[in-house]
């Protein structure tokens, strides 16, 4: 199996069409077909369901390949990453975060510390709850951001903040016009969250609140990511609970509006595997905390201005 096998199979598995994939590609279709056949046949098993006049669709095996050939390219692309900064002979700091962090803290924070450190390049990926730590675990990572409120073996956390939970309703929600409300008031809504295996603190976060104010969540409804769930509850499909800094991703028919329990918070850590000495880490870890300083005395000095209106 090679690596451009692989790129062949996750192309048509993401378009479900070997045209479209081939057009990905930048390939004529034969060659492509011939190259999932390929692989078929020395996996011994069928990837793709593929019937006349209809889109393939992925095999349970299919699947499986699928979820662990992400995982693979992934690695491929940060070790090719690894090895051009390498020869550049800039050092490379790997930095995972989940969504939320991701499009609120992560943007000013790197921002100021590639300023400082121009000898540094910050790498920033984007990751699911779970997959932060197997990938500080695996190396691939130098420090990551997490909802976790408590430290795993293996690792080093720190405690960061706690963020406030907001209501995330659709522009025609009957409540959308509030300026503040109480979590029982959403008790018959349809919910939308993370899936738990991806992001079991985001979801018991969800859960422990709503639970704490008299009612079990109904949800139908589940999203990868931070922009799928507010793209889903734009449509009017539900809504949810998200930190406060998700309200910076502007989406058109969406409304934040802040909850009235000041127990309704997530918490925000960052975390590293223990023992490894990481002097880029150490310093990016120290811009983190200037800029939630920098945050708090904003925040200060906007509720001086309001008491003095």
């Amino acid at each position: 199996m090679e690596i451009r096998e692989l790129k062949y199979f996750v192309a048509v598995a993401e378009n479900l069409s070997f045209t479209k994939a081939a057009q990905r590609l930048q390939m004529t279709q034969p060659p492509l077909s011939q190259a999932i056949a390929r692989l078929e046949k020395e996996l011994g098993v069928r990837l793709f369901e593929r019937e006349a006049r209809q889109s393939p669709r992925l095999t349970e095996s299919g699947t499986v390949l699928y979820a662990e050939a992400r995982r693979i390219l992934k690695g491929v692309e940060v070790a090719e990453s690894l090895l051009r900064h390498t020869k550049k002979k800039k050092r490379l700091l790997r930095v995972g975060s989940i969504s939320s962090v991701h499009s609120g803290l992560m943007p000013s924070v790197v921002r100021s510390f590639t300023e400082a450190h121009p000898e540094i390049r910050v790498l920033v990926a984007e990751s699911e709850e779970v997959d932060v730590r197997s990938e500080l675990r695996s190396g691939s990572l130098d420090i990551g951001f997490t909802r976790a409120g408590e430290t795993s073996e293996g690792f080093e956390s720190e405690f960061l903040c706690d963020e406030p939970l907001i209501a995330v309703l659709p522009i025609a929600h009957r409540l959308a016009h509030r300026n503040s409300i109480r979590l029982s008031e959403l008790a018959d809504d349809d919910f939308v969250t993370f899936e738990r295996n991806d992001a079991p603190e985001a979801y018991d976060r969800i859960l422990i609140s709503c639970i704490r104010a008299g009612f079990h969540p109904r949800v139908p409804m589940t999203a990868k990511n931070d922009l799928a769930m507010l793209s889903t509850i734009a449509c009017g499909v539900g809504m949810s609970l998200m930190p406060l800094v998700s309200s910076s991703l502007e989406i058109p028919g969406v409304r934040f509006v802040p909850l009235e329990e000041p127990w309704a918070f997530t918490p925000l850590s960052m975390t590293w595997l223990k023992g490894i000495d990481n002097p880029a880490r150490d310093m990016f870890a120290s811009a983190v905390r200037l800029e939630l300083r920098r945050r708090q005395v904003q925040d200060l000095e906007r509720g001086r201005r309001t008491l003095t209106m």
